[in-house]
C-alpha cells in the first residue's frame, strides 16, 4: 500500500475517509491587513509631509538671512566705492602732499617724440 502526503484544510482524519486536497489558490489578504497597510502607508506620508514642510521653512528662513546680508553687503560696497572715489580725488592728494612735506615739482620739461607714440 502506497502512502502519499496531502495538504487538506483540516486536520481531522477519520480512517477510511478521504482528505480534501487543498487546492492552488492565488495569495489573498485579509481587510484587516489591507487596513493595516493602508494606516501605515497614510502615517508614512504624514511623516514625510510634516519633514519636508519644516525643511522647506527652514531653507526659507536660510534664503531671507542670505538676502538681508546681501543687502548689507551692497551698501557696504557702496559707501567704499564713495571712500575710494573721495580718497583718489585731486584735493585730498595735495592735502595729502602737504601732511607728508612733499613739494610741487618746478622746471617740468616735456620730451617731443617725432612720429605716432601709443597713448593711453
Amino acid at each position: 500500500m502506497n502512502r502519499y502526503l496531502t495538504l487538506t484544510q483540516s486536520s481531522s482524519v477519520r480512517f477510511g475517509e478521504r482528505k480534501r486536497v487543498l487546492k492552488n489558490r492565488s495569495f489573498r489578504l485579509g481587510n484587516i491587513t489591507l487596513n493595516l497597510m493602508l494606516a501605515v502607508l497614510i502615517c508614512a506620508a504624514g511623516v514625510y509631509y510634516i519633514f519636508e514642510v519644516n525643511n522647506l521653512a527652514t531653507k526659507g528662513y536660510d534664503i531671507k538671512k542670505m538676502e538681508s546680508d546681501l543687502e548689507t553687503l551692497k551698501k557696504e560696497n557702496e559707501q567704499l566705492n564713495i571712500r575710494a572715489a573721495e580718497l583718489k580725488s585731486m584735493h585730498n592728494i595735495e592735502e595729502k602732499t602737504k601732511d607728508l612735506n612733499m613739494t610741487a615739482p618746478k622746471d617740468v620739461s616735456y620730451i617731443n617724440l617725432p612720429g605716432n607714440v601709443a597713448m593711453k
